[in-house]
C-alpha cells in the first residue's frame, strides 16, 4: 500500500512539473549565406518541448525557419548589437507563436463549447440604414433607409 502512494505521488509530481513548462524556445542552428549572398540565420522553435513544424529543409534532423539579413540590416552595429538585433528577430517569432498557439486553443474552445446553437440560424432582413452626408460637408444629414424592393426613404438629421 506504502509503494502504491509512494507511486502515485511520484506520477502526479511528474504530471503537475509537465504542465509547468508551458514555454517557446527558439535557438539558432546554424548561419549561412544564400546565393545572393545574404545572410541565413536558421533557428529551432520548440513549444513545450515539442519542435514546431516549418516548411524549409531540417538541419540536423531539426525543424527550423529562416531570417535572411544584409549589410543594411546592421549598418553602423557592432558584434553585440548585431547578436542583440537578431535574438530580437527570434524573440519576436517566439512571441508569435505564443500567440498563434493562443488563437488556436481559444478557436477551438469557441468551437467546441459555444457554437452548439448557431448552425441552422436564420436572420431575415428587409431594410438596412446607411449615413450620407449630402453636401460633402463631413457632416452626415440624412439617415437612408434602403428597402430589398429598390426604393429608400430619407430621414434629415437636425442638430
Amino acid at each position: 500500500m506504502k509503494r502504491l502512494t509512494m507511486c502515485i505521488l511520484v506520477l502526479c509530481f511528474m504530471f503537475s512539473a509537465s504542465l509547468v513548462l508551458a514555454d517557446v524556445v527558439g535557438e539558432i542552428i546554424a548561419i549561412d549565406k544564400d546565393a545572393n549572398g545574404n545572410i541565413r540565420v536558421w533557428s529551432q522553435y520548440k513549444i513545450d518541448g515539442v519542435e514546431v513544424e516549418s516548411r524549409y529543409p531540417k538541419i540536423d534532423g531539426k525543424q527550423v525557419y529562416c531570417s535572411r539579413y544584409q549589410v543594411l540590416n546592421f549598418a553602423g552595429m557592432s558584434d553585440a548589437e548585431i547578436k542583440t538585433r537578431i535574438l530580437a528577430d527570434v524573440n519576436r517569432h517566439a512571441e508569435t507563436l505564443i500567440q498563434k498557439t493562443f488563437i488556436e486553443k481559444a478557436n477551438e474552445d469557441i468551437y467546441t463549447s459555444h457554437l452548439k446553437d448557431v448552425n441552422g440560424s436564420k436572420v431575415s432582413k428587409t431594410t438596412t440604414d446607411i449615413k450620407v452626408d449630402t453636401d460633402r460637408d463631413g457632416e452626415i444629414d440624412e439617415t437612408w433607409t434602403l428597402k430589398i424592393d429598390g426604393t429608400h426613404t430619407v430621414a434629415v438629421i437636425t442638430l
